[in-house]
């Protein structure tokens, strides 16, 4: 790689990520976007710090090189909060946060100060261990963060997060070569690593931006009526009010109908409604909603001619692709196979 080359690729990474934090600025005041924008602006910045200072063919133990590398691990704990704030929104605190950056600044500043390698060094080793740790935890959270899902919503669109799975395979493949780079400084290294890193960010802030705020959803608020015993007799009521709702005026046909809404409704709360669907139902929020929904498309399929897609919107579906999915589950087959087997025109 050229030095024209390099100079080419920062300029397309400075470009990117000051772009996408000014795109995350304007979308919301919620957490998730100022994590995002925050780490875009420094990352940004650090692009702009390495075209000014960074300069070819320095030796690994290079004090220049090393030092630039290590201020540039102040990055790595706002990846694992934005991995927390996907995973179990609303639970950052501005002291958990400072806590983890304090590892991140103390081993460069000793680092300059004692221009000992051992800090720079014990420096990458920890932001690999720490890399690596949320990243497991992340896999471990998500099945957790489906679950709690699953208590509260109907649907899954733009707020589930299967796609950061793949992401995390390709992250494991970066901070490999982000380890490398920090070891051996090679401009042709450098620019893999730094386009790997803006196609993969290409893919994050897609599905961040479409990524719906569930912290309301899923935020408990405890009251008085949280604390109220669940007994048969207010279950049995709370039932027929639900089944009032669902069977005369089918809510399930609403695509983004939640659990606080149902709530709502039954001026009942959301803790004491989940557990009536736990307890009572022995289903979540999320298989009682579509299970009415299936059964109001396969009435739909049976008796007219609709195409899929429209039958899907009619029955409170986001998309083809989740109602063919929740469908071909419940049902034991897809929708095509259904109507074939079952069409009364």
């Amino acid at each position: 790689m050229t030095l024209p080359g390099i100079y080419f690729v920062y300029g397309l990474c400075v470009m990117f990520y000051f772009m996408m934090a000014w795109f995350f600025l304007r979308k919301n005041s919620a957490l998730l976007s100022r994590l995002v924008a925050a780490l875009m602006i420094v990352v940004g910045i650090q692009c702009l710090k390495d075209l000014f200072f960074m300069h070819p063919g320095q030796q690994e133990t290079d004090y220049q090189w090393m030092v630039m590398t290590s201020t540039d691990m102040v990055t790595v704990p706002l990846y694992a909060f934005i991995l927390i704030e996907l995973c179990r929104p609303g639970t950052l605190r501005v002291k958990t946060m400072v806590m983890h950056e304090v590892p991140f600044v103390l081993f460069p500043v000793l680092y300059l100060i004692t221009h000992n390698e051992l800090f720079y060094y014990a420096d990458v080793i920890w932001a690999a261990v720490y890399g690596l740790g949320y990243a497991v935890w992340t896999v471990i959270a998500i099945p957790k963060y489906h679950s709690m899902l699953k208590q509260r919503f109907s649907y899954e669109e733009n707020i589930n997060l299967n796609w950061l799975r793949t992401i995390l395979i390709s992250l494991f493949a970066i901070l490999s070569l982000w380890i490398l780079d920090c070891l051996v400084a090679d401009l042709d290294i450098e620019a893999v690593y730094l386009l790997g890193s803006l196609t993969i960010w290409m893919f994050i802030c897609f599905f961040i931006y479409k990524h719906e705020s569930v912290i309301d959803e899923l935020s408990e608020m405890p009251s008085d009526q949280d604390r109220k015993s669940y007994d048969e007799k207010n279950a049995d009521e709370l039932f027929v009010r639900i089944q009032h709702l669902f069977e005369e005026d089918k809510i399930f046909l609403n695509s983004h109908l939640k659990l606080s809404d149902v709530a709502n409704m039954t001026n009942s709360n959301r803790t004491y409604v989940s557990r009536f669907f736990n307890n009572s139902r022995g289903k979540t929020f999320f298989e009682f909603v579509n299970e009415y929904r299936v059964r109001h498309a396969m009435k739909l399929l049976e008796t007219t001619s609709e195409r899929i897609e429209i039958i899907a919107e009619q029955s409170g579906f986001n998309s083809r692709q989740s109602f063919h999915r929740i469908f071909s589950k419940m049902a034991g087959c897809t929708p095509e196979k259904f109507r074939v087997g079952n069409n009364r025109l």
